[in-house]
């Protein structure tokens, strides 16, 4: 359904290529920072921009994204990369720092999602995997460098706790019990969230105080594709997770 959205909504001319304008090349900068690999920059002016999809995805038989962006915006689709959707609202001039947060946020929350939904991580790590690749964005949005891009992190960390919260409690209507759920000033600390998702997902453990760190999820800038991302993503979860349960085992151990 998505795919066949996308594909008309091209065809009607409702997505577009990213403008060459100040506000697309600093918010391209802070892509650059959350997103570390290979994208193609579009825009979309019918309330549905915030989406990512790998350029191989088939919006059709044997017809992906790559293809019809090159044929029908005529824009040099790299092999492996990733495209982004922007809401176009949001890259206006004057919607300001925290329009685009929000979209940073939510479209980080979909990246994570997908990386979930295409078996990075093992079925019994996947929440798990999720609320610290969570918690590493949070930690990066707070960062000096990222303020310097225009980052502000209370709306960044809104549109991704809305993302998160579309997969764990569904759409999030405001004041509602989800809502306060996820979306409160706790956001990932919340005892009732963690405890929630115990509920949800007997595999999941609130990991330890600290765990997640920026380092987990802060990669150099070099062009690197998508599925590279997801493989080296993978890769640190799984180590940050046996670390801390090779931790855990030492300090019982000791007791």
């Amino acid at each position: 359904m998505q795919s066949s959205n996308l594909l008309e909504a091209i065809w009607r001319g409702d997505i577009a290529c990213v403008e060459n304008s100040d506000t697309g090349v600093r918010f391209g900068r802070l892509l650059d920072a959350l997103m570390p690999m290979r994208r193609i920059g579009l825009m979309r002016g019918d309330r549905v921009g915030g989406q990512i999809l790998p350029e191989q995805t088939e919006l059709m038989p044997a017809l992906a994204l790559g293809d019809v962006i090159e044929e029908e915006l005529s824009l040099a689709t790299p092999q492996g990369a990733l495209v982004v959707i922007l809401d176009r609202a949001a890259m206006r001039p004057g919607a300001g720092d925290a329009a685009r947060s929000q979209l940073a946020g939510r479209l980080v929350g979909e990246l994570l999602i997908d990386a979930v939904q295409r078996g990075v991580f093992s079925a019994q790590q996947e929440t798990t995997a999720l609320y610290l690749l969570a918690q590493g964005y949070d930690a990066l949005s707070r960062s000096p460098e990222l303020a310097r891009l225009g980052l502000v992190p209370a709306p960044f960390r809104a549109g991704l706790a809305a993302v998160l919260a579309g997969l764990w409690t569904g759409p999030v209507v405001r004041g509602s019990d989800p809502d306060e759920l996820i979306c409160g000033p706790l956001f990932l600390d919340s005892p009732r969230l963690r405890a929630y998702l115990e509920t949800l997902d007997a595999s999941f453990e609130a990991p330890a105080a600290g765990l997640a760190t920026v380092g987990l999820v802060r990669f150099d800038a070099t062009g690197r594709s998508h599925d590279a991302w997801l493989r080296a993503i993978g890769r640190r979860v799984d180590d940050l997770l046996r670390q801390s349960c090779t931790a855990q085992g030492e300090t019982a151990g000791e007791g």
